[in-house]
């Protein structure tokens, strides 16, 4: 049991008061948003069940002067939607279903989805993922290609996007093999996450049962789509590569490791990344506690880091200097259990970001500032059944 005066029982007390007493400021500017969120059981990479009650992917804003977070409307029907993103205009959703089985098939599926002038959604595509239990997507520049993660599989996929929205057949595969060092979660191969590839052509892919980062490239040959390997490197073995972001000027970017629960800092030049640093995911009074790191996201301003933890239930911050090093400024509670993701929502008139965090396993989404000074305030809170995904507007 947390202490009466720990960090967490403040920030409760602080959304208490703030509830109670304050009138609510409003602004005519608002970040929208989309939760991602699981529905009905799922299986872990460690083996655990969890059972998700959220009702399917949520649509909701937040106020950027109040930082009050207001659902707009659900989008049902879908299965476990743990992983949501949206094409630049808002205009299409696209959502993973982390499933094991689709179709009486060995694999988890993704749906598109059309937004109406109306605000209105309808589902305009929905096929098998090529894999199971499907967890990450990327919808490339061009918003020609959706990549697909299958963590289950291990396996990448790629879709080409028609015209009509439509996601064109037949996907193209990437499937990893082999195994890292922890036998319980390493046991095979664990594509978590795809990204833009910036020092080169493609997309990186982090994997963490392999402990490998690769560069994969979708070309078209002799009239069919290929997608190929063309390089790879590795991580210190059981440190499990889960997710990555990239400065906003400088040619670094930074990779959460999930079991190592480190941040590995890469610095690319002639097109060859190295790794300049190797951080950890907690601060000090966070240590003793069993923990993943998880989401990691980087401030526009390429001056602040940010990555969750779900043991510790914190976000790390750090501070980035001009060489794009790191340093841990210090922690922010999640206000709840198991800081699955989180989102960085800024207001470039005030300097307050506000950070959007969804706790998978206390239902809930917290809304918290954090100033340029460091300091970090709750805002607001809203009730969602098993939130896994924020994904700004």
């Amino acid at each position: 049991m947390r202490s009466e005066g720990s960090a967490e029982s403040v920030i409760r007390r602080t959304l208490s008061d703030k509830r109670r007493g304050r009138r609510s400021r409003m602004s005519k500017e608002r970040q929208e948003f989309l939760i991602g969120t699981y529905t009905e059981t799922v299986i872990f990479g460690d083996g655990s069940r969890f059972i998700g009650n959220g009702q399917g992917i949520y649509w909701a804003d937040i106020d950027m002067v109040s930082g009050k977070i207001r659902l707009k409307q659900i989008i049902e029907g879908i299965k476990n939607p743990s992983y949501v993103c949206a094409d630049k205009a808002g205009k299409r959703i696209y959502a993973v279903s982390e499933l094991e089985e689709y179709e009486g098939h060995k694999s988890g599926a993704v749906s598109v989805y059309e937004v109406g002038e109306d605000g209105s959604v309808k589902l305009l595509d929905r096929k098998a993922s090529m894999g199971t239990n499907p967890c990450h997507l990327y919808l490339d520049e061009t918003e020609g290609i959706l990549y697909i993660s299958n963590y289950g599989s291990g396996s990448a996929c790629a879709y080409r996007i028609g015209q009509d929205g439509c996601l064109k057949e037949p996907a193209m595969v990437i499937r990893h093999h082999g195994h890292s060092i922890d036998e319980e979660r390493q046991e095979g191969p664990h594509v978590h996450s795809i990204h833009p590839c910036r020092f080169a052509e493609g997309v990186l892919v982090c994997d963490l049962g392999l402990d490998k980062i690769s560069r994969c490239v979708v070309r078209e040959q002799d009239g069919q789509w290929l997608f190929t390997e063309e390089e790879s490197w590795m991580t210190k073995p059981g440190y499990g590569p889960r997710m990555l972001v990239y400065h906003p000027v400088l040619p670094i970017f930074y990779v959460v490791q999930e079991m190592g629960n480190r941040v590995l800092v890469y610095e690319y030049g002639n097109g060859t990344p190295q790794q300049v640093q190797d951080v950890s995911s907690l601060v000090t009074e966070d240590g003793g506690n069993f923990n993943t790191a998880a989401e990691i996201r980087i401030h526009s301003s390429g001056t602040r880091l940010y990555v969750s933890n779900r043991g510790a239930d914190c976000i790390t911050v750090y501070d980035v200097d001009g060489a794009g090093r790191i340093g841990p400024n210090g922690s922010i509670p999640s206000g709840g259990k198991t800081p699955r993701c989180f989102a960085a929502a800024e207001n470039t008139e005030s300097g307050n970001t506000f950070l959007v965090i969804a706790n998978q396993d206390s239902d809930q989404l917290l809304s918290v500032k954090h100033t340029d000074c460091h300091m970090a305030e709750a805002e607001d809170e809203l009730q969602v059944g098993s939130p896994v995904c924020v994904w700004l507007l």
